[in-house]
């Protein structure tokens, strides 16, 4: 197989016997070669024509150009699927997320992507989408395990110190997060754990992610995270072994994944859903808000006890006036009695003094007499004597 030059152009067919020569081959071809020879061959070939083709329908969506796009999910595999604007107001009420849907239509091959797509020309819905049911059904096996239960949930630190999140470590997902971490408190410490988010060994990666960062003493806060993404690349978040290890965690566990609308089994089992990796911030406080709540407290603890104090030594001072005046007239009233009592105990002994005088004095005048009588017989009787004496 060669190179085939559509356009005759001398430049360029020198161009490629130069290529030839340098490789030392005459068997080379560009890209745009080989994705027409692909497309000859796809949409040229009886083999891949089929009157339907079933799948589940997933991701949904109408373009800025009217056209609607969808993919065809069954199993691990699927097909873009294409219907033109002028088909979609007529085909999109059977269009519903997670049917399983029969469509009709024709195998194109868009050569310069290099994908095959099915351009719509019917659907009809058939019943529930194959992985619709594996969703409910693990869903039912959660629900009966009780890890859905709000009882099994724990609540988050409010500041945790470190946090530990679980992402691809080259993705958009992962800087956003971070990012909206750092944006409400930037003093907190990050572990990022990269892990596979889809894919054959998405499963079990994110299951040892995971378990690594729960491992990890340091980390007081878990987050799982990834951005959006087709409803297939997400299927690996509704898988039970990861929701079992997202229960088992002993470290408190935030999961974000996808976008608004997204709602997976392992956001459902964890202990706090987020919508996508730029609310990852939400689950720790704004340190600016925190600073200025801080501050208010700490402004009303000391107006407070300021308060508090004054309070007290108002009453303190109250309680002693009141005491002091208990006391002094408390002494009051007892000098006051003892006053009392001295004053009557001196008018009774005056009236006593004056009682005692009265009867005294008639004893004193008896007294004074008998002394003038005795003192006139002394002299009568030394004259006596003397008379007597001399008469001798």
């Amino acid at each position: 197989m060669g190179i085939e030059s559509g356009s005759g152009d001398t430049k360029e067919m020198n161009d490629h016997a130069s290529l030839r020569r340098e490789l030392g081959s005459e068997d080379i071809a560009f890209v745009n070669d080989i994705n027409t020879q692909i497309g000859d061959l796809v949409e040229g070939s009886p083999a891949i024509e089929h009157e339907y083709i079933l799948g589940d329908i997933s991701d949904y969506s109408i373009s800025s150009n009217g056209h609607g796009h969808f993919d065809l999910v069954h199993e691990d595999s699927s097909l873009h699927c294409v219907i033109f604007r002028s088909r979609v107001d007529k085909l999109q009420n059977d269009i519903e997320q997670g049917i399983l849907a029969a469509v009709s239509g024709d195998i194109s091959y868009y050569e310069s992507e290099g994908s095959v797509s099915i351009l719509v020309r019917d659907i009809i819905a058939v019943g529930q989408g194959i992985y619709q049911q594996t969703y409910q059904e693990n869903k039912q096996t959660l629900a009966e395990s009780g890890y859905l239960d709000e009882s099994a949930k724990q609540s988050l630190p409010y500041l945790p110190k470190h946090i530990g999140i679980a992402t691809s470590g080259d993705s958009d997902a992962r800087q956003d997060a971070v990012t909206s971490i750092h944006d409400q408190y930037p003093d907190i410490n990050i572990t990022v754990q990269d892990t596979s988010v889809q894919g054959n060994d998405a499963l079990v990666s994110l299951m040892d992610a995971i378990s690594s960062l729960d491992d990890n003493a340091r980390i007081k806060l878990i987050i799982l995270t990834r951005g959006g993404g087709a409803e297939k690349h997400l299927r690996v978040f509704n898988e039970i072994p990861l929701c079992r290890v997202i229960h088992e965690t002993t470290t408190p566990i935030v999961v974000g994944v996808g976008h608004e609308t997204d709602r997976t089994l392992a956001g459902a089992v964890a202990d706090t859903r987020v919508m996508t990796p730029t609310e990852v911030g939400k689950t720790v406080p704004e340190k600016d808000r925190l600073q200025e709540e801080l501050e208010r407290l700490s402004a009303d603890l000391n107006h407070a006890y300021t308060n508090t104090v004054k309070q007290a030594i108002e009453q303190k001072h109250d309680r002693l006036n009141s005491a002091y005046d208990r006391q002094v007239t408390d002494e009051l009233r007892s000098v006051s009695n003892r006053l009392n009592t001295a004053y009557e105990t001196v008018k009774q002994q005056k009236a006593h003094e004056r009682e005692r005088a009265k009867m005294i004095k008639p004893y004193e005048r008896t007294i004074q007499r008998q002394r003038l009588i005795i003192g006139v017989l002394s002299i009568l009787l030394v004259v006596a004597i003397i008379l007597i004496t001399g008469n001798i």
